[in-house]
């Protein structure tokens, strides 16, 4: 697991709880995204979050090397699966240049348009056991808030801090952690 050692052990991290999409399961969706960092040598994951913009994902990827951390919701069912399933075939990490998907990149579905990013890997792996503790990470913008899950915002670039004592941190203190991924060049890119 030195994946998920270096994510957790890292100053920063996106954590991103994961659900169903578009009418493909969870494992689905990850077994097809780990065979693109297997062939193609990256893979394209969209999150359409404000907390987790390519700028701000980029300049922290700049200070170091960034880890996307996957958890499931807190309760099961939680994550409300998203329905759009347009497909992109061009990504930009400054929405000035724009280049085709890589050759043999499986499908990079979600709600498209002209806010559309998605997260790049060039590793992502599944077989990891262990349980992420919220109360350590507040958000990489805003150190002094701790990290809240919303519907809209289920990606969130986070820093690590004690938040044990803020009023407001998440009542789910734990979660289970699913998948870890490695950020590589352009870390976070619109797509379309």
């Amino acid at each position: 697991m030195p994946l998920l050692q270096a994510a957790l052990d890292a100053p920063w991290c996106v954590i991103s709880v994961m659900g169903a999409h578009a009418g493909e399961e969870v494992d689905a969706i990850f077994d097809r995204k780990v065979t693109d960092c297997k062939t193609s040598g990256r893979t394209f994951w969209v999150a359409k979050s404000a907390k987790a913009r390519p700028g701000q994902v980029q300049e922290l990827c700049a200070t170091s090397s960034g880890h996307v951390v996957f958890v499931e919701p807190a309760t099961p069912g939680g994550a409300r699966p998203t329905t759009q399933a347009e497909r992109a075939t061009e990504f930009s990490a400054d929405r000035v240049d724009w280049s085709a998907l890589p050759q043999g990149v499986g499908p990079v579905t979600g709600q498209l348009g002209g806010a559309a990013t998605a997260l790049v890997f060039d590793q992502l792996v599944t077989d990891v056991d262990g349980m992420l503790d919220l109360w350590r990470y507040a958000e990489a913008a805003t150190p002094e808030v701790p990290v809240r899950f919303k519907l809209g915002l289920s990606t969130i670039c986070t820093v690590q801090k004690d938040m044990t004592s803020h009023p407001d941190r998440m009542k789910s203190r734990y979660r289970r952690i699913v998948a870890v991924g490695r950020l590589v060049e352009p870390y976070c890119a619109w797509v379309k």
